[in-house]
């Protein structure tokens, strides 16, 4: 029994409503990283149910597999980019598996495939990589901070990715026709295009890495200065167990974030630099309301 236009498209829908919805609520590039994994590995499983309720079905299930089989590759690597905390990477590979497993069960209809139609998926596709390549080079082209050699490196992985599309788009053009040679370097072309964009995100972290050094400084110098006032009132009299209790919690908090941040982990130590700044403001309070007369 062929699976209804209607069914595809509802399930297409909450696809792309996961996928633009989502992640946007998602804080740190970490936690956007788990939820775009977590939403492809989603529509992996329902890609895969329509293909074989298609493929039983006796219909033409060829395009939507090929796309499947792209699609899982990318999901594979954003696991493994994830695993080793490269979460620029897991989140790029994330984000090209939700549209080749989209892409897999809009071509799903309940008549067969023609020819024609798959040649238009694969240039709408081609289509999508070049608009990619435009943002990555308008970002590069707007940003001070990336140096001559990064951008040399950006710069070529997109010319390759160019000419793979451009190959791609020629290939469609033939009389034979060859939409899998085409889907391939249509793959390698996004390959190129995502680690473009990873390095361009690397670079912006720099910035935000060296904030992150100056709030540190800043906070050690604060904590240094409250377990002094604390030292004071205690000659006064006042309990400060607790207080001390807090700001040790602090310290940690700051260890832990110089540890991530040398280890390119940005977002998680301003996690923890955010949490620290809230518990010396805290102490802070305190201790002013034991200097009050």
């Amino acid at each position: 029994m062929a699976i209804s236009r209607r069914v595809v498209a509802f399930l297409v829908f909450t696809i792309l409503t996961l996928t633009f919805v989502s992640p946007i609520a998602a804080q740190g590039d970490e936690a956007k990283a788990k939820v775009f994994i977590q939403i492809a590995e989603k529509a992996r499983e329902v890609a895969l149910q329509l293909i074989e309720r298609a493929k039983a079905a006796g219909e033409d299930v060829s395009a939507a597999t090929l796309m499947f089989d792209q699609g899982s590759t990318f999901l594979n690597r954003a696991r493994q980019a994830y695993q080793e905390k490269q979460y620029d990477a897991a989140l790029a590979n994330a984000r090209l598996s939700q549209e080749e497993f989209r892409d897999a069960m809009k071509s799903l209809r309940s008549e067969p495939l023609s020819l024609e139609l798959n040649k238009t998926r694969l240039l709408e596709a081609i289509g999508r990589a070049r608009e990619r390549i435009k943002k990555v080079n308008d970002a590069m082209s707007n940003s001070t901070e990336i140096d001559t050699g990064l951008k040399e490196q950006i710069s070529g992985k997109l010319k390759q990715s160019e000419v793979l599309l451009n190959e791609a788009e020629a290939t469609l053009g033939t009389e034979t026709k060859n939409a899998s040679e085409a889907a391939h370097k249509l793959a390698q072309a996004e390959k190129l295009i995502s680690e473009a964009f990873v390095l361009l995100r690397q670079a912006s972290h720099k910035p935000n890495k060296q904030r992150a050094e100056a709030f540190l400084k800043g906070l050690e110098r604060e904590i240094s200065r409250l377990e002094e006032d604390l030292d004071r009132l205690e000659k006064r009299g006042v309990k400060v167990n607790d207080l001390r209790e807090r700001l040790a919690s602090a310290t940690n908090l700051v260890r832990s974030a110089q540890e991530k941040a040398s280890g390119d982990n940005v977002s998680g130590a301003l996690a923890d630099i955010q949490q620290a700044r809230e518990i010396t403001q805290q102490v802070r309070k305190e201790i002013a309301k034991n200097h009050k007369p």
